[in-house]
């Protein structure tokens, strides 16, 4: 099967996720689980709508939900935009780049507000992980999402 049609069908198949936060020192700060609904919108994109519950710092229980665009591209690359102000309203995050078999890196780190998010993407047999790594005057932490 080529990879492409490999990514696809892996990423169509994701019904949750599993998001873990760390400090700089490495230390777990936050661990998150929640749904993930997908849409095929063409043989290119792939629509990700997530659904977390979590328990805040005050016990507070929170909902949060985001939406992200996956562009496979002829290249091999992949493209994730945020549709938090709707699909006609994509914001740009990453360009990732194959860099081995089965995982992307961010060709150029996202830059918001100074804070730099670079990801890494990896094709695992049973799940997709995403990583992001954030530093800047004001965020120092990385993110590790397992979708599955």
């Amino acid at each position: 099967m080529p990879l492409k049609k490999e990514i696809i069908n892996k990423f169509s198949c994701i019904t949750k996720l599993h998001t873990q936060s760390f400090n700089t020192e490495g230390k777990l700060t936050h661990s998150l689980s929640g749904v993930v609904r997908v849409e095929i919108n063409s043989g290119k994109e792939i629509i990700f709508e997530e659904q977390i519950r979590w328990e805040n710092e005050s016990s507070l229980l929170m909902n949060s939900k985001n939406v992200y665009k996956w562009t496979f591209l002829t290249s091999g690359n992949i493209k994730l935009h945020h549709l938090r102000f709707g699909s006609n309203n994509p914001v740009f995050l990453v360009e990732l780049v194959k860099s081995g078999k089965k995982f992307w890196e961010s060709k150029e780190p996202h830059n918001c507000n100074n804070d730099l998010y670079s990801a890494k993407l990896y094709l695992e047999k049973k799940s997709i992980i995403f990583k992001w790594k954030v530093t800047g005057p004001t965020e120092n932490y990385s993110l590790e999402t397992t979708y599955s």
